[in-house]
């Protein structure tokens, strides 16, 4: 299946895109695309606690199982206090 991922603030810069067509098996979660893009990109950023998710504009949990043709925004966690 392909899912289409849009990447905001520091995954736009690692990534060097807005956006990125990825082909993954039939109901992958998204924990598989962040793997996936970890070892794509290289970079630690792509981690379920570094990373929010948001499936056709649905906040998405890391078991939450991708369709075909779905649009995931990655968001990093915001930290504070």
């Amino acid at each position: 299946m392909q899912v289409t991922v849009t990447f905001h603030s520091s995954f736009r810069q690692v990534s060097g895109t807005d956006r990125l067509e990825i082909k993954l098996p039939e109901g992958s979660p998204v924990s598989a695309l962040l793997e996936v893009l970890r070892e794509s990109f290289q970079n630690p950023l792509f981690r379920e606690h570094q990373a929010s998710a948001l499936i056709n504009h649905k906040v998405a949990r890391p078991e939450t199982a991708l369709q075909e043709g779905d649009e995931v925004l990655l968001l990093p966690v915001m930290d504070g206090g």
